[in-house]
Order: structure tokens, then sequence, then C-alpha cells
């Protein structure tokens, strides 16, 4: 099975963590190697991986590192589509918002050569990463350092080929399972992607009775056959004052209190740079947050099929079954129009979080022939909107999804639509773009859902199982979480359109209207 190598500008700074210290993660906005091979020049490398934006280290007359790293099969890519403030945002369809020269086309380009560029969310390095510099007027590059894996960590080319590794995060990349432990893993496949020997690595003195070998890198290192273990992948995702964010890291701070290195999910560099996170590089964003500071914490296995043993599978069929029997036993409440087809996940949670272990082994992947959606409780008098918030759903999927999702916030004037789309592999991707009569559609339910003085729902996440049948949960209750906030005058609006008793407005809505309120009063006063 063939590996895609992809290729990333490295920042200096980043560099020197690589090859000083060992690090072993990576992030940010990559294109395919081989299309991009006859780019070889500082300043064609500058214009084609976007390397001037605002605050830039890099510069097209001073040397590049290039990273060239073979994709995990854990790996999430997100098209690079989007604008460079919300209006180019809006214009093309994408999720992403970056400062120039990002154009949000999902392409990069340099003269002739134009490559397709992706996201990559954050990664462990695969063993054989190289690291390459490239010198203005220097007929080659020189490679000045290469990743040997977990347990070796990076081989410094410029300082005698010392080698450095730091303790690997249990929260990127892959782990393995056993009777020991949990630990960090490398793993070695055959030549159809199954793993066959994987290399368990701890930073713990005294392994050695365990059956583990110390490294050069100062690493304790042991081999076992990959059969003797469980292979996954931790993704643990949350907000961070509204802001969807992934743990890469977590431990103990000063006082004890449990800390986390965040790195943000929004795809928006407004909303990031609003709260104050490290810019890392061009669209990585960063920051450390106490554990107490989150919300919506969510940690997920992530398990390649190849991977994936028949116990990780049935536990996941398991859990599937028990949240669609969940679902359906819930569906006659009040906001939830339900047809009984698995987890549709609490309204206002992260879309983009990836399918628990197994996922992949799920049926489906073509298109269904008809996208139904059937109702009970107060939504089931409005079936024709479901079936077109359905049918709209199941428009221009890529073949193979098994789950398409999306999350809908409205209030006011404002709308704001997220979708997500989960393929037999089992990861979910942010879709680029969703048919115009979703939205359209999901716009009129909340009107038509409208009780006199209880107001109606604020969110909405709808999903569509690749059988056709849809799962519609709504929250009329709890504050949207906003990708990027809104004003509080939208709010004043919405309740003006759809007025509420004071019994049926929430503590933080009052705030929201006081606010609002104001708002207005100083206006008028000016």
């Amino acid at each position: 099975m063939s590996t895609v190598t992809l290729q990333k500008a490295i920042t200096p700074p980043m560099s020197a963590a690589y090859l000083e210290r060992g690090l072993d993660r990576v992030a940010g906005f990559v294109v395919p190697a081989a299309d991009v091979a006859a780019v070889t020049s500082t300043a064609a490398l500058f214009e084609l991986h976007g390397l001037g934006f605002p605050g830039s280290p890099f510069a097209p007359d001073r040397p590049i590192d290039i990273l060239h790293l073979p994709a995990s099969p854990t790996a999430n890519l997100v098209r690079a589509t989007g604008g460079a403030d919300e209006a180019g945002r809006r214009a093309t369809g994408g999720p992403f918002l970056d400062r120039p020269p990002f154009t949000g086309t999902g392409l990069a380009a340099a003269g002739d050569v134009v490559a397709p560029l992706s996201w990559l969310e954050h990664t462990r390095l695969t063993p054989g990463a190289r690291l390459w510099r490239f010198t203005p007027g220097a007929e080659e590059p020189e490679l000045v350092g290469t990743y040997h894996g977990v347990a070796f960590g990076w081989q410094n080319h410029l300082a005698g080929d010392e080698l450095h590794a730091l303790a690997p995060s249990k929260f990127v990349g892959p782990l393995a399972k056993l009777d020991l432990g949990t630990f960090a893993v490398d793993v070695r496949t055959d030549d159809d992607g199954a793993p066959t020997v994987v290399t368990l690595v701890t930073m713990a003195a005294g392994s050695e009775e365990h059956g583990f070998t110390r490294t050069n890198a100062g690493t304790w290192a042991k081999q076992v056959p990959a059969a003797d273990v469980e292979l996954f992948e931790i993704h643990a995702t949350a907000r961070w004052h509204g802001l969807p964010v992934r743990i890469v890291d977590q431990g103990p701070g000063p006082d004890g209190e449990v800390m986390c290195r965040v790195s943000s999910l929004a795809y928006d560099a407004d909303a990031a740079e609003r709260m104050l996170m490290d810019k890392i590089d061009a669209g990585v964003y960063e920051t450390t947050a106490a554990l107490s500071a989150l919300t919506d914490v969510r940690y997920t296995q992530r398990v390649p099929n190849a991977w994936a043993k028949e116990s990780q599978l049935a536990e996941a069929r398991a859990a599937r079954e028990a949240a669609a029997a969940g679902a359906a036993a819930t569906a006659t409440g009040a906001g939830a129009a339900a047809a009984g087809v698995g987890p549709a996940g609490p309204a206002g949670g992260p879309v983009g979080a990836g399918a628990t272990a197994g996922d992949g082994a799920a049926p489906g992947g073509a298109a269904p022939s008809q996208a139904q959606a059937t109702a009970s409780g107060p939504l089931a008098a409005h079936g024709d909107l479901l079936e077109r918030v359905a049918r709209g759903l199941a428009t221009g999927l890529p073949a193979g999804w098994t789950r398409v999702r999306v999350l809908c916030r409205m209030a006011g004037s404002r709308g704001e639509i997220l979708g997500a789309v989960t393929g037999q592999d089992g990861k979910e991707v942010v879709l680029p773009r969703l048919a115009d009569d979703v939205g359209q559609a999901l716009s009129q339910l909340r009107h038509v859902s409208y009780n006199p003085g209880e107001g109606t729902w604020f969110t909405a996440l709808a999903t569509l199982a690749a059988d056709g049948t849809l799962t519609l949960n709504v929250d009329s209750t709890n504050e949207p979480k906003w990708s990027t906030p809104i004003e509080a005058a939208e709010f004043a609006e919405d309740v003006r359109r759809y007025p509420r008793d004071e019994e049926h407005t929430p503590d933080w809505l009052r705030a929201r209207l006081a606010e609002a309120a104001a708002g207005a009063a100083g206006e008028s006063g000016a």
C-alpha cells in the first residue's frame, strides 16, 4: 500500500524544537510532495507555501526548512478552502479564515506548479520524516534531520548525528494497550497496511525488568507482535471560552492542577487572535489552559480499519446499538425529530470530532436512493422540512460516506452552519460546502417551531445515516457556542421575533438582553 508524502514549510523555532529537543508533532498547511518536486528555489518555496503572512519568520532570500512527512493512517486532512476575511469565506463556502496570502481556493501555486492545499490537524511525526534545508543559490537542499520514531526521535545531522527524543504525548499519535499498560508506539505494517510489529516506548527508568532496552536517545523501547496489543489514537476535543479546541498534551501544573496544551479547531484566525492564542504557524494557534477551564471535553478513540481488532469492532458496534436504542427511547421527547439511527450527540457539541473506534467498519457508502425523515413529538408536523434537510445533506457527498452531520446555530439575523462527513475509514472531515436548501429548510423549521411564550431553538444538530434516515436534536435553552461571537443586539432581535415569557428566559439570555439594552441606551445618549 503506497503512502503519500506531505510537504510543509517549518518555521526556524520549530526546526530547533525538532533537532535540538526532539519534538514529535506537526500541524498546519501541507501539499503533496510529489506534486511540487519541481519547486526548489527559496523564492518559489516562499510563494508556494504562502509564507508572506503577517509576522512571518520566513523570507525568500533566506534559508527555508521543508519537512517531508509520510502521511499517517490516523492523520486528518481538511481541504484548505475559505478566505482571508469573512466575505471571502462565505464566497467559497470553505471553513477557513486565515491571513493573506492565504486565498481559500484550496490550491497552492508557484509559477506553473499548482497543487492541492490541505490543513493537517495535529499528528505525531511518522518514522522516516525528513527535514531539508533549502539555501538561496545552493544547487541541492541539505538534509538536516531525520525522524526515527518515538524510540529514537530526531537525528540531528548538523550536530554529529546526535539523537533527541521527548516524552511523547498520549494525546497525539498511536498508542498500544496491553496488560503491562498503555504506551506510545511506532507501528510497522505490511504491504496492505496491517500492523505486524509495534515498538513500545516509555521514559520510565528501570523498565528493563519488563523487557525494555535503553536507547541512545534516552528512551526505553520494546518490540512486540502487533497481535499482542490493541492499537488506537486518543482524539480529545473541548471548548475553551467557546472556541473549539483539541487537547494535544496534558500534565500537572506547578500547583498540581491539570494543565492542557490545546490547539484551535475553529479554522478562524480572527477568533484565535481575539483570544490571544499563540500563533505557532500559519493556521496553527495554541494556548495552555487548565483542564477545569475547558468545557464539552470529549475523549474519542480512533482506529484505522486495518489496525482494528475484532474486539474493538464489537465494542464499537455495541456502542452504536446502545446509542441508537437510547435515541429511539428519547425520540418522543420535546425537541427531538428521530429516526433512531444512532447517536446524534449533544446539540452544540463539536461537529468535527473523530468517530469512535471501528466506525469505519459500519455499512454504507452509496448515497441513499431516497433520503427519508421520520419524526415524532412536536416536530412531527413538519416532515416536509425535515425531508428537505435530509435530501440537501445527501447531495454531493463523497463515495463511501457512512454519516453526515450538520450543526446549525441561529439567533436574530445571524446564522452559522457547519457540516462534516464520515467515510468508511471512520474519519470525520469538515464539508467545505452544503446545499443551500439545508440552511433554508432549517431556518424555516426554526420559524415554525416557535411556541408562544416559550421561544424557539437556538441550536440544531441533524445527523443523516447512509440508509437515508435522519435524526434531529434541537436546543432552545442553552447558549449557542458560536465559532465567532455575535452581538447581544442579535438576541434582542430574536426575542422580538419570538417573544419569551420570563420563566422561559434562561439567565444567560437575560444577561445578553440587558447587554443589548445598555448598548442601545449608550448609543441614544451619544
